[in-house]
């Protein structure tokens, strides 16, 4: 027994600062060994960030605003927008590629998405309205998915279709349609749609004044974080994960709990956020307040735990998938370890909740 444990302490000494080089970070195996035995309800735990380049965040980031002056995405306030610095968030989680023009696709995909949230359903200080989500969201549904019509009505939707969102959103499409393959577009514009319905069932509880019970909030903050982006970590790296491999059970788990713990992040730390935007909306703390009773503080705690346990599933999960795991399967596990830990960094630092 002794000889087993002196072995489990070497590994762990070896693997204590975790993992080194893109041919280690495959199992998971550092984080499972030197994670604590129960997780913790007062810190958030999570890994440093697989790259931190700071050139390279800035240089994104500036050819993201040169890009949003140009289609007029906010318009007035490009300020605010530097100091968001998507730039630096597609630099800390799509970490092991050098292709600058696809990682500025993925700004791109990150810049229309939030945008579109700001503009068209959190932020009333951009004319956003409760009863309007709905058909914004259904506009930006064919701006994603050119509908087909007769000359005229084609025409017509062009012209509807003006906003600097709908601009966003087509080029972004487009520049996935140019370095993904058709499967790998219907992937991220499925992942968009489920996102777009997600927006409007959360817009339902604020017009009805209803906090809805945490299972549903779950079931809707899974479909409405960051899973869209996370489609895009085979496009961005220049290779496909196959459809049917992508459409596993045990696959989709994965990318679901990492598209929900990015999430669980951006739900503690934007309520100063939210309100400073007019939104009034509930997050997580405020789900278990009013389903379990408990103080604001005990909610906190409830979430950073819930937060700590959905990322103690994935890395079960993500381990027991790299057993049998082909290489591009292997590359997209390891494509989530490194955008939960970016985006972990990017959300506690990020002007844009600060």
């Amino acid at each position: 027994m002794q000889k087993l444990e002196d072995t489990q302490d070497l590994i762990r000494s070896v693997l204590g600062g975790g993992p080194r080089g893109l041919g280690t970070k495959t199992t998971n195996i550092a984080a499972i060994l030197n994670r604590p035995d129960q997780e913790s309800d007062t810190e958030l735990r999570h890994r440093q960030p697989y790259r931190d380049d700071e050139a390279l965040g800035n240089e994104l980031n500036e050819r993201l605003l040169r890009w949003a002056e140009q289609i007029g995405l906010y318009d007035g306030h490009l300020d605010y927008l530097r100091k968001c610095n998507f730039g630096r968030y597609v630099m800390l989680t799509y970490a092991f590629s050098e292709d600058r023009d696809r990682l500025f696709l993925a700004g791109q995909a990150m810049l229309a998405l939030f945008g579109l949230d700001d503009y068209f359903v959190d932020d009333k200080r951009a004319g956003s309205t409760l009863d309007m989500v709905g058909r914004n969201l259904s506009m930006c549904m064919s701006a994603l998915d050119e509908p087909y019509f007769t000359d005229k009505y084609n025409d017509d939707t062009q012209q509807g279709l003006s906003h600097p969102v709908h601009t966003a959103l087509r080029e972004y499409i487009n520049g996935t349609a140019h370095y993904g393959t058709p499967q790998q577009v219907a992937r991220v514009r499925h992942e968009d749609m489920c996102l777009f319905v997600a927006m409007c069932h959360e817009s339902s509880w604020r017009m009805n004044k209803m906090v809805a019970p945490v299972w549903e909030y779950l079931g809707s903050r899974q479909m409405n974080g960051f899973t869209p982006c996370l489609t895009m970590i085979d496009i961005v790296e220049a290779y496909e994960l196959p459809h049917n491999i992508y459409s596993m059970p045990k696959v989709r788990k994965v990318v679901k709990l990492a598209g929900l713990i990015c999430v669980m992040v951006n739900d503690l730390v934007s309520a100063d956020k939210e309100e400073e935007a007019g939104v009034h909306q509930f997050g997580i703390r405020e789900a278990i307040v009013e389903e379990e009773g408990c103080t604001f503080e005990e909610a906190h705690r409830r979430g950073v735990r819930l937060h700590n346990d959905l990322l103690r599933i994935f890395e079960d999960t993500s381990a027991e998938l790299m057993v049998y795991a082909t290489p591009e399967l292997r590359r997209y596990l390891i494509g989530l370890e490194a955008w939960i830990a970016g985006s972990h960094r990017w959300h506690t630092t990020s002007e844009r909740y600060s």
